[in-house]
C-alpha cells in the first residue's frame, strides 16, 4: 500500500467518513463497511520473541492497526499432527481439480457451472452451505437486523474493560485496553446477535464477544496485553530503557553546564542493568529520531 491509502483508512475507519478534493469539488462520504485486511511480515516471518514488536514487522503504521477490531497473528509453527492435515488437505485438493486447460478446450466440464444450486451440498461431513446461500443470509442479516444491547450485556462488556483497566504490564505506561476497545466489544456483541437474526444481543453475545477478545489478545501478547505496544510500536522492556537513557543523561547534564559525557552515560546505564552494547543502540535510536542531540562531538549528549 502507498501512504495515501494508508491515510485514507486513517479516516474511513476511524470518523466513517472519505474526504474528496477532484475537479473543483470537496465533498464527504459516508462509509460504513466492515475492514478485513491482510499483511506479510518484513522478514518472511513473525518473530514473536524478538523485541521489535508484531506492529513494527508489517509496514502498517500501528496507529492504524490499533483500530481493528481483531488481529490475528499467524504463525508458522512445527506441529506433526497439524502438518499432515494440512498437507492431506492440499494433495487431495488437487487430486480432485479439473485442468484449467481441459476446460478451456472443451474436453472437461467447468466445475464452478455445475455447482449445486439448492443452496446447500453434501459433503463428507454432512451439507454445507453454498457460497451464494451464505452471501444472499449475510447481505439479509446487515440490511434487515440492527440489534441493541441488553442491559445484562452491557453490564458485562463494561465490567471487562474496568477489570482488564487494572492490570499492569512491563512498563509503567503500560494500557492494558482503551476505550476504543469498548466499541470493538460491541460491535462483536451486535454481529453475534445478527448472525442469529436477533434485533437484541444478549449476555450470550456479550460473553462471547469477551471470549474471542481475550483469545486474540492471548495470541498476540500473552497474558500481559499492553495497547501501548500496538500505539507506539515498542515493547515495554524498550520503553523501559529509552526513559532511563533519557533521565541518566538529563541528570548528568544538569551537573555538567547541559551537556553530558557519553563514558559517565554508560557508567550510570549499569546500574540500570543496561549493558554498553545496548546503551549504545538506545542513543543511536534516540539521536535518529532527534530526541537526543551530540553537540560536541560523539562523545556528548544532550536531551533535547
Amino acid at each position: 500500500m502507498n501512504e495515501g491509502d494508508r491515510s485514507s483508512m486513517h479516516e474511513a475507519m476511524e470518523q466513517q467518513k472519505i474526504s474528496i478534493s477532484k475537479a473543483g469539488i470537496n465533498a464527504s462520504l459516508r462509509t460504513r463497511c466492515a475492514v478485513l485486511a491482510a499483511a506479510n511480515p518484513k522478514n518472511g516471518r513473525f518473530e514473536p520473541v524478538s523485541e521489535v514488536p508484531f506492529t513494527a514487522q508489517i509496514n502498517l503504521a500501528p496507529p492504524l492497526v490499533s483500530r481493528f477490531d481483531i488481529i490475528w497473528l499467524l504463525t508458522d509453527d512445527p506441529e506433526t499432527e497439524k502438518d499432515a492435515k494440512i498437507a492431506q488437505h492440499i494433495i487431495r485438493n488437487r487430486l480432485q481439480g479439473t485442468s484449467e486447460l481441459l476446460v478451456s478446450e472443451g474436453n472437461a466440464p467447468d466445475p464452478t457451472k455445475s455447482a449445486s444450486l439448492s443452496g446447500v451440498e453434501n459433503s463428507d461431513h454432512g451439507e454445507t452451505l453454498s457460497r451464494d446461500l451464505i452471501r444472499k443470509y449475510i447481505a439479509y442479516s446487515k440490511r434487515t437486523v440492527h440489534p441493541s444491547l441488553e442491559q445484562d450485556a452491557r453490564d458485562t462488556i463494561v465490567n471487562f474493560y474496568v477489570e482488564t483497566r487494572k492490570q499492569t504490564g512491563d512498563s509503567n505506561d503500560s494500557v492494558a485496553i482503551t476505550a476504543r476497545s469498548l466499541e470493538a466489544l460491541a460491535r462483536l456483541a451486535e454481529a453475534s446477535a445478527r448472525i442469529r437474526l436477533s434485533q437484541v444481543a444478549t449476555l450470550e453475545d456479550a460473553e462471547r464477544a469477551v471470549r474471542m477478545t481475550r483469545l486474540w489478545r492471548e495470541e498476540l501478547m500473552g497474558g500481559n496485553f499492553d495497547e501501548t505496544t500496538l500505539v507506539t510500536g515498542k515493547k515495554g522492556s524498550v520503553r523501559n530503557r529509552e526513559k532511563a537513557i533519557l533521565e541518566i543523561v538529563a541528570a548528568l547534564a544538569a551537573n555538567n553546564g547541559g551537556i553530558a559525557q557519553l563514558l559517565d552515560v554508560f557508567n550510570e546505564a549499569e546500574r540500570y542493568d543496561i549493558d554498553r552494547a545496548t546503551a549504545e543502540d538506545v542513543i543511536e535510536k534516540l539521536v535518529q529520531h532527534g530526541r537526543m542531540l551530540r553537540p560536541s562531538g560523539y562523545e556528548t549528549l544532550q536531551v533535547v
